[in-house]
């Protein structure tokens, strides 16, 4: 038993003299291993447009290019307006916004998960009298999320899809299409759920 003491007292101090020598410290992986994530509902092959617009554009250097196994398509009309998102594992996203193709930039955003989750929603495009998309996430499943406060500016409703992360960790991303207003008009629109307080949406 003292043979053994004296082992382990031994591997101790060579441990404590070799980090010592080197200023570094054990480094210990607590993290539980994650598969990869799944897209749930990958797009289809209408929405083709979409990867390839985007594999033209430049995107953030996090953005890998989408393509239809990995991209999710929230909504389109098929032609000219689209967001869709496509993760680039537990912890990131990116997204884009096609307002007008052809008309105005796509928009690509690279964005950590709990920033979208903590933040208020920034519409694509902030020219005054034009429809433009806002991107935004929850935590959890959530099957009901409903714009309210300015009808007339809202082109239309809220699309969600809900994708786990890996080991149970749940986040429903959603979209929703509003018209800016014209500068120096106020706008109040606030996103509502069944179980959690409202927050604004632009």
């Amino acid at each position: 038993m003292r043979r053994g003491f004296g082992v382990l007292c031994s591997t101790l101090a060579l441990l404590a003299a070799l980090t010592a020598a080197t200023g570094c410290e054990p480094v210990v992986d607590s993290g539980a291993f994650r598969p990869p994530v799944l897209n749930p509902e990958p797009a289809p092959s209408s929405a083709q447009w979409i990867v390839d617009l985007v594999a033209g554009l430049n995107t953030p250097p996090r953005c890998p290019k989408p393509t239809l196994p990995t991209l999710a398509v929230l909504d389109t009309d098929g032609r000219n307006r689209a967001v869709a998102f496509w993760l680039v594992d537990h912890l990131d996203v990116c997204y884009a916004a096609i307002n007008h193709r052809g008309e105005t930039p796509t928009t690509i955003w690279f964005s950590p998960i709990e920033d979208l989750v903590a933040r208020t929603p920034m519409p694509a495009d902030t020219t005054p009298g034009v429809d433009s998309y806002a991107f935004t996430a929850y935590r959890g499943r959530v099957d009901d999320i409903q714009v309210t406060g300015d009808p007339d500016h809202l082109v239309s409703p809220v699309h969600h899809l809900t994708v786990d992360l890996g080991l149970g960790d749940l986040v429903t991303f959603a979209a929703y299409h509003y018209r800016i207003p014209a500068t120096g008009k106020p706008l109040t629109l606030t996103l509502c759920t069944p179980t959690a307080p409202c927050r604004n949406a632009h």
